[in-house]
């Protein structure tokens, strides 16, 4: 019983850095929006001056 435990132990200590990972690319995907929907609208505007 002891080894499973320190497996269960051991993945969770693995899942810690894939949360925190996870976390800062959910922050810096939110902080970007702004960006990303400049860069929409002036894509936007460009295909219409060009058709």
């Amino acid at each position: 019983m002891e080894t499973f435990g320190a497996v269960v132990i051991a993945l969770l200590l693995l899942l810690i850095p894939v949360i925190l990972v996870s976390a800062a690319l959910g922050w810096a995907y939110l902080r970007s929006g702004p960006l990303r929907a400049a860069n929409a609208v002036q894509a936007a505007r460009d295909e219409r001056i060009r058709i």
